[in-house]
C-alpha cells in the first residue's frame, strides 16, 4: 500500500513536473533536406538536455518565401520563434511584413556555401562563366543570396537569369546532377558527394560565399575575391514582439549555451554554419549591415526579381 502511494506520488510529480514545462516550437521555413536541418536538430536536443523549463520542438513550414513560417510563429507568438534569412528583408521592403514586429533572438551566423556550376572552369572561378549558356538557378526563394549571387553574376556577363524554386537547395543541385536544366545552385561545400552516384554532370566549384578561403580547398576563391558584393547567406531565430520579453531573454540565453554546448567545429561538419553566435546589440548590428547591403542589390534588380517570381518545383 505505502509503495502504491509513494509511486502515485512520485508520478504526480513527474506529470506535474512534463506539464509544467512550455514548448517552444522553432519553426523552420524549409525542408527537411535543408543543409541546416542537422544543425537545429542538434540544438533542439541540446537544448531539452540542457534545462526542463521549456520543451523545444523544431516544426516545418514550408514555402512562401519564408512568408508561411512568420505567419505561423505569429499565431501564437507567446511560444513561437521562426528561423529567417535573407529573403526576410524582401518581405520587408515588399510590405508583406512590418520588420519592427520581430525581435530577433540569436544570430547563428553565415553560411559557407558553394556556387556550383555546370559550366565554367574552377581555376578561373565566375570569370569563367563569360560566354557561356544563361543561367538557370535551383533556390530556395527569391531575392536571397542564391538569387541575388545570380543576378550580380548574369549582370557581369550578360547573362539572361532564371530562378526556379524548390523545396532545398540539394532538390536543386539534384536537378543540376542529373542535367535537369538548372545549371547553377548554391549549396553546403559537400553536397555534390553527397549526390554523386546520380550525377550526369560534374558541377565545378567556381566560388565559395565564405569570409576566406577553405584550407581544404584553397584553389577556390571566395566571391568577394571575384568582386561579388552579395551578402552570404545568413541565418538568425527571430520572435515577434509580442512574445513576453521574460520568455524571449530565457530562449536567447538557452540557445546561445545550446549553440555553445554544441560547438563551432560540430556545426560547421553538420551544416556549413560559419556559427556567430550573438545577441542584443552585437546582433542587432550584425542584421542591419547584412541588410543594408542587401538592399542596394535589391533596388539594383527589383524588376528582375518581380518579374521572376513564377516558376516553382
Amino acid at each position: 500500500m505505502i509503495k502504491t502511494l509513494l509511486a502515485w506520488v512520485f508520478g504526480m510529480a513527474v506529470s506535474s513536473l512534463v506539464s509544467a514545462q512550455q514548448q517552444i516550437n522553432i519553426v523552420f521555413p524549409y525542408a527537411p533536406s535543408h543543409g541546416t536541418t542537422p544543425a537545429f536538430y542538434a540544438l533542439v536536443s541540446e537544448a531539452n538536455r540542457l534545462q526542463n523549463r521549456y520543451q523545444f520542438i523544431l516544426e516545418p513550414k514550408v514555402g512562401g518565401n519564408g512568408l508561411i513560417a512568420l505567419n505561423h510563429m505569429r499565431e501564437s507568438p507567446q511560444n513561437r520563434v521562426a528561423i529567417i534569412a535573407p529573403a526576410f528583408v524582401d518581405n520587408a521592403d515588399n510590405g508583406q511584413i512590418n520588420e519592427g514586429d520581430y525581435v530577433h533572438v540569436v544570430g547563428m551566423g553565415d553560411m559557407c556555401m558553394a556556387v556550383f556550376n555546370k559550366h565554367g572552369d574552377e581555376s578561373r572561378g565566375i570569370e569563367s562563366l563569360k560566354g557561356t549558356s544563361d543561367l538557370v538557378l535551383g533556390g530556395v526563394g527569391w531575392a536571397n543570396s542564391s538569387h541575388l549571387i545570380g543576378l550580380q553574376i548574369g549582370e557581369r556577363y550578360g547573362l539572361q537569369v532564371r530562378n526556379i524554386v524548390f523545396k532545398s537547395n540539394k532538390e536543386g543541385l539534384i536537378n543540376l546532377a542529373q542535367d535537369g536544366g538548372v545549371t547553377q545552385v548554391i549549396d553546403r561545400i559537400n553536397s555534390f558527394d553527397e549526390i554523386q552516384a546520380q550525377a550526369k554532370v560534374k558541377a565545378k566549384i567556381l566560388g565559395v560565399t565564405c569570409s576566406r578561403r577553405l584550407t581544404n580547398w584553397p584553389q577556390i576563391k571566395t566571391l568577394r575575391e571575384q568582386g561579388i558584393t552579395a551578402p552570404s547567406p545568413w541565418i538568425i531565430i527571430t520572435s515577434h514582439k509580442d512574445m513576453p520579453a521574460a520568455i524571449r531573454t530565457d530562449l536567447s540565453q538557452i540557445i546561445n549555451q545550446s549553440l555553445r554546448n554544441i560547438g563551432e567545429q560540430r556545426i560547421w561538419e553538420m551544416s556549413s554554419l560559419q556559427p556567430l553566435v550573438f545577441t542584443g546589440q552585437k546582433l542587432d548590428e550584425f542584421y542591419n549591415q547584412k541588410a543594408n547591403d542587401q538592399r542596394v542589390l535589391l533596388r539594383r534588380y527589383r524588376a528582375l526579381i518581380d518579374a521572376d517570381r513564377g516558376s516553382t518545383k
